[in-house]
């Protein structure tokens, strides 16, 4: 005999929850395999790179896909019929940094700019690349900004990614006065930067010594106390 709980299940309920997280999976996915096409390509510009990622949702019309004739919606949406622009709307992509930044300064106008969530602060580091991010912050890294670079590293994925951070927090080691952005580190941001570390551990493959080694080198430079 069904229980009363049994029968007050919405089932439909359930079917839109499952169908709305294996969509959101997917487009995880989309996404991911789009940062590293871009990453692959060398996209000349941040705008390039961040387009690509967030056009990885539209899917190539099919066989028999009809579009509505009726449909209006200009290829600009910032254009205005008249052929004025709009300056209602303004997108994050319209905000994006143009080039890649020179030095501290202009890293910290275009992350305060164009990245407004961690996900987008990670594309950013990702779109830079390891080695210019250690020629960026040669001088040194600005006073609580390491804390926050740590935190978008990690929204990495333990699939693809493992390598590229790792990378990418050696070459922030090299970096002028390191050792003091470390020391600056709040609590919490050493709990993040431990936090990192485990994950990046847990994701290594068991047969690549190299990269467990860099791993184990970096902790000591990071300070992370197991």
């Amino acid at each position: 005999m069904a229980s009363k709980d049994e029968d007050n299940i919405d089932f439909n309920k359930l079917e839109r929850e499952l169908s709305a997280a294996v969509d959101a999976d997917e487009r995880y996915w989309r996404e991911n395999d789009a940062k590293f096409r871009a990453v692959n390509q060398r996209v000349a510009t941040y705008d390039e790179f961040r387009d690509m990622v967030l056009a990885a949702h539209i899917k190539p019309l099919e066989k028999g896909d009809k579009i509505n004739d009726t449909f209006q919606q200009p290829w600009n949406i910032h254009a205005s019929k008249a052929g004025t622009a709009d300056t209602t709307e303004h997108t994050p992509i319209q905000q994006t940094a143009t080039q890649l930044p020179s030095n501290g300064l202009e890293f910290v106008r275009d992350w305060r700019r164009s990245c407004k969530t961690n996900q987008d602060k990670y594309v950013f580091l990702l779109w830079i690349g390891a080695e210019n991010l250690g020629r960026v912050f040669k001088a040194e890294i600005s006073f609580g900004l390491l804390g926050d670079i740590l935190t978008a590293l990690m929204e990495f994925d333990t699939a693809k990614d493992t390598t590229t951070v790792t990378d990418i927090l050696e070459n922030l080691s090299k970096t002028n006065r390191f050792g003091l952005s470390v020391q600056f580190l709040s609590g919490s941001e050493k709990d993040t930067c431990k936090s990192l570390f485990l994950k990046l551990e847990t994701a290594v493959n068991k047969g690549d010594q190299n990269l467990s080694e860099r791993l184990h080198y970096l902790r000591t430079v990071y300070e992370v106390r197991s």
